[in-house]
């Protein structure tokens, strides 16, 4: 259900951008205000633009989100001071907690926004090894750098 949530919520937000662009074209009189000649084809090409965003926020869940493994030998509640001042660190503020897991949300109301509150990243400890779930760049860049610096204390 949360791929399909992350999919609605990106072929919107696909298309309000759009309208926008469109909207400030329009506004500052760089286009008409005619649709057919905006668009080559009218509303046929609306139909095909949306078509278009739609198969684009299909798949972007896919590949945009993903878990990493992260290489930290200790248990959460051990590390637990040293992960909030790193996540703080980044921006991130601890949202929930629970002995095996910790999950973070960008502190600031204009980065939630530009990644259309999808800006959770979760540390979860599973066996020997501790993942981390949230968007691609996110997860690659702050796993790296939080890996670091647990190894480095």
């Amino acid at each position: 259900m949360k791929y399909f949530i992350r999919s609605v919520k990106y072929f919107f937000y696909f298309s309000f951008w759009t309208t926008v662009i469109v909207l400030v074209l329009v506004a500052t009189g760089l286009a008409s205000g005619n649709i057919n000649e905006i668009f080559e084809g009218g509303w046929n090409a609306i139909w095909k633009i949306a078509i278009f965003f739609a198969i684009v926020a299909a798949v972007y869940p896919k590949l945009g989100f993903i878990t990493r493994d992260m290489e930290i030998d200790r248990n959460l509640p051990d590390i637990r001071d040293e992960v909030i001042r790193y996540m703080e660190g980044r921006g991130y503020a601890l949202e929930s907690e629970s002995p095996e897991t910790m999950s973070f949300r960008f502190r600031r109301i204009t980065g939630r926004l530009m990644k259309m509150n999808e800006d959770r990243l979760v540390i979860t400890r599973t066996g020997n090894t501790c993942t981390m779930e949230g968007l691609r760049k996110d997860v690659m860049r702050v796993s790296s750098g939080l890996s670091y610096h647990i190894s480095q204390l």
